[in-house]
């Protein structure tokens, strides 16, 4: 097996970089998951808006070729900056760095390398000003976003980027100990995304500042259930759950509830988020089916599953109950499953 050096490009590196970027581009199993660049772009985040770190192959097994490579890139503050996603101010969006692009030649993938090079990355970091840690990956690009998620970025939206190619984005705050952040399900209107019966979602304080003690699995049971947005506005009658229209809409219902505990199942959940008075989400009270805006005791249909299978779920105004799942640390489960992650590279672009 070869052996690498992983260090800090110099310019001398601009043409070694570009030559794996390009062999990249031609052999990438899907041509929306890498967007090349120049050699001056790659020269410029050498020396002066950001830096790079590359894998180089000690020179007496292979010349000292550059296997692999990572660019990180310092945004100005503009509407490029992926900080504008975390509602930064001005000032934090200064503060921004970009995990930018991964390379890796074929040959030498099945090294860990993608993960070796972000681990340099960030140790860099650590002496730096920059304290936001953001980056991209196609959703189909499982290789480098379980690299990523493994190594304690969360997905904070999906956007269209990069004319018109959709991409993941993914946040870790610096000095963040992925070991002690549970994963926690959470409502993801409480995120901003739009995602609400009237299109609309809203940006809960106290639930995004737990983005620094828990990765934070945003999910909306409707959606997966198979529901449009904008929707009718449903509410719950017993088993059934129907719009303000008469139409009944428990099928999907149930149906986003069961995608919704594979989702907790998959990355290890105890505890959930979740938007109160929903008649999928809410917990201990829900609107009593009238659509008069009357309240009553009882479950939405997927706090319900969920709960029937172990897992904690809180309203938004009871986030604080979550400080005693922080400190139990990650479930055990998803440490295991991130370490077998943590040998898939097939070192794309993020």
């Amino acid at each position: 097996m070869a052996e690498f050096k992983i260090r800090r490009a110099e310019a001398a590196d601009v043409n070694g970089i570009a030559q794996v970027m390009e062999l990249a581009r031609r052999t990438m199993e899907n041509g929306e998951w890498f967007a090349a660049d120049d050699g001056l772009w790659i020269e410029n985040h050498i020396e002066r808006q950001g830096f790079t770190m590359v894998a180089e192959v000690k020179k007496e097994q292979g010349a000292g070729e550059i296997a692999g490579f990572f660019i990180i890139a310092f945004p100005d503050t503009g509407e490029e900056n992926l900080g504008r996603e975390l509602h930064l101010t001005d000032s934090q969006l200064s503060l921004v760095a970009h995990m930018d692009s991964v390379c890796v030649r074929p040959r030498y993938r099945g090294n860990h390398l993608q993960g070796r090079l972000l681990e340099a990355a960030e140790r860099e970091l650590l002496g730096l000003p920059q304290q936001y840690f953001l980056c991209t990956v196609h959703p189909d690009n499982h290789a480098s976003l379980n690299t990523m998620l493994g190594h304690g970025y969360v997905i904070v939206a999906t956007r269209e980027k990069y004319h018109g190619r959709l991409r993941h984005i993914l946040y870790k705050k610096k000095e963040v100990c992925i070991s002690s952040r549970p994963n926690v399900l959470v409502s993801a209107c409480l995120l901003g995304a739009h995602c609400r019966y009237n299109e609309k979602g809203v940006v809960e304080d106290k639930v995004f500042a737990w983005m620094e003690k828990a990765n934070l699995i945003p999910v909306c049971p409707e959606i997966l259930g198979g529901l449009p947005t904008p929707r009718e506005p449903a509410e719950r009658v017993g088993e059934r759950v129907v719009t303000v229209n008469g139409r009944d809409v428990t099928r999907q219902y149930q149906k986003g509830a069961r995608e919704t505990l594979a989702l907790a199942r998959l990355y290890g959940c105890r505890c959930g988020i979740l938007k109160e008075r929903s008649p999928s989400c809410g917990s201990g009270m829900i609107y009593d089916g009238s659509h008069t805006g009357t309240l009553t005791k009882g479950d939405g249909v997927t706090a319900e599953l969920l709960k029937a299978n172990g897992i904690l779920v809180l309203g938004e105004s009871a986030v604080s109950q979550m400080e005693d799942l922080c400190r139990q640390g990650k479930n055990e489960e998803m440490e295991n499953k991130n370490k077998i992650q943590d040998f898939v590279d097939d070192g794309q672009n993020l």
